[in-house]
């Protein structure tokens, strides 16, 4: 009798034992898994604060990441619960690369370049920015030969040098940057003609992709190219390894549109519109996270520099140097007006010609960000 007790008593721990692991195998499986894109670039360190400071945000606000293998793999929690599971990738090809695997389905959220952005959403890719990520942090650099210290200089050296029959040569990332929209529409400012064509002799700058920034210093140093536009670190490594200058930062370009670029917005957080409808809570609440980590960054620089150099590979003073040209901000208020100015850059270079392509302001406020979705973003 003792034995058949024992017996049905084992049976029935073993029975709850496996349905208290159906159950937790059933909750693992419906917790989602968010796939976050990312630029090797200072510009999107309340990630890298994130990631690497737990505890503080934990305790703090209780949002916080927990690592699974570094750089790639955490675990999204909201107080003792995860809700998440956050794979992280690093696009080394730019934000056009990030925003085409967005339109692929296989991106749900990316820290990049408003252009591209704008640029994807124009041929129809179903994405929406939801939050700002900061202001600013791109800089004209030219080789430290060449006798001009400010972008006036620099413009007339151009015009000297075309009078001579010599064309400059500058440097952009990529397509699509937000590097490449503004030189285009900063010459355009000041009248002088450009061509991407190797044939075309006649204009007076021609623009080279650099395929990235690794190759920049090294095409500088071997006079491949006369100056580069490029976002922040690179200009700081250009001068530290004593190949370049830079003349001016992107907010002091001007622009063809009127003005200035003055605090004008360069990386946002944007969402695919299946990861809106689908994994909403997770993309707000991943949002909130990188909010605040950027009040923290705001209060304690320090956070961005030392989580910068980790993620980065870069040194405590390149990163000190290149924050202090970086304005972290996630407001969208501020910023639209010059979100708007850059697509009415873009189609004047002749890169918006479908969704927005001569549509009011309004009306392209309305296709390119989900204002509900920063609202609750922004809300306690």
């Amino acid at each position: 009798m003792k034995k058949l007790y024992y017996g049905i008593m084992g049976l029935v721990i073993l029975s709850l034992t496996l349905m208290a692991g159906c159950v937790q195998n059933q909750q693992s499986s419906e917790v989602p898994t968010l796939t976050v894109a990312y630029l090797p670039t200072d510009h999107q360190a309340s990630l890298f604060v994130a990631a690497d400071n737990p505890d503080l945000f934990k305790n703090k606000y209780g949002i916080y990441l927990k690592k699974v293998n570094d750089k790639t793999e955490y675990e999204l929690y909201k107080g003792d619960n995860k809700i998440a599971n956050i794979k992280v990738i690093l696009i080394k090809s730019g934000g056009a690369s990030i925003m085409n695997l967005m339109a692929q389905g296989q991106v749900d959220v990316a820290l990049v370049g408003n252009p591209p952005v704008i640029f994807y959403i124009d041929q129809g890719t179903d994405a929406k920015i939801i939050m700002n990520l900061h202001t600013e942090g791109s800089a004209v650099v030219v080789r430290k030969d060449i006798p001009a210290n400010n972008w006036s200089e620099f413009v007339n050296w151009i015009k000297e040098q075309h009078k001579e029959g010599k064309q400059v040569k500058i440097g952009y990332p990529l397509p699509a940057s937000i590097q490449q929209v503004m030189i285009e529409d900063a010459l355009k400012a000041e009248g002088i003609t450009y061509t991407e064509k190797s044939n075309n002799k006649t204009a007076m700058v021609r623009l080279v992709n650099c395929n990235g920034q690794g190759a920049m210093p090294q095409m500088l140093a071997q006079k491949q190219l006369d100056a580069v536009i490029a976002w922040e670190p690179m200009p700081e490594i250009i001068k530290n390894r004593g190949v370049g200058k830079s003349i001016v930062y992107s907010e002091n370009l001007p622009s063809a549109t009127g003005g200035t670029w003055a605090n004008h917005p360069c990386c946002c957080l944007a969402a695919s519109g299946n990861a809106l409808k689908n994994k909403r809570e997770v993309v707000i609440t991943f949002a909130k996270l990188l909010k605040d980590a950027t009040d923290e960054i705001n209060k304690n620089k320090e956070l961005a520099v030392k989580a910068s150099v980790r993620w980065l590979g870069t040194n405590e003073e390149i990163e000190k140097n290149s924050i202090a040209h970086i304005k972290y901000d996630y407001r969208l208020e501020p910023v639209i007006p010059k979100v708007i100015q850059f697509v009415k850059a873009m189609e004047l270079q002749g890169k918006i010609n479908n969704k927005l392509k001569n549509v009011s302001s309004e009306d392209a406020k309305t296709i390119i960000f989900d204002l509900q979705t920063y609202n609750e973003i922004m809300s306690n």
